[in-house]
């Protein structure tokens, strides 16, 4: 019993870094090819999946001992914080476009105001 649990913990880990593995290599593009980078929502459906099917993966193997519980908040943190993901870069977007907006607002009014 002990050994299957272990497989599905390490089946649940594999997919958080296939998932991880995803928006790390998208966001990598987008930093330094923006032409070939993948569209969001595709990163954020393929890293989905990954993350669905480990976050079940790590209840399915969920056990009442209090070392195993401990155990599993690793695989169940990995994949829970790739199921926000999405959640997250969209709010860094709005961060980051409103940033650019007010340094060209203050741009355009040092440059109006030095005349």
């Amino acid at each position: 019993m002990v050994r299957r649990r272990h497989r599905t913990w390490m089946f649940s880990m594999c997919m958080a870094s296939l998932g991880w593995a995803i928006w790390w290599t998208s966001l990598l593009l987008v930093r330094v090819a923006p032409a070939s980078a993948p569209d969001f929502r595709v990163t954020a459906w393929s890293a989905g999946a990954f993350a669905g099917f480990g976050f079940l993966a790590a209840l399915w193997s969920f056990r009442a001992k209090l070392a195993w519980i401990l155990f599993m908040l690793v695989p169940m943190f990995a994949n829970g914080s790739l199921l926000a993901m999405p959640w997250v870069v969209k709010s860094l977007r709005l961060v980051d476009v409103e940033h650019a907006g007010a340094t060209a607002r203050n741009t355009t009014t040092t440059t109006d105001s030095g005349r």
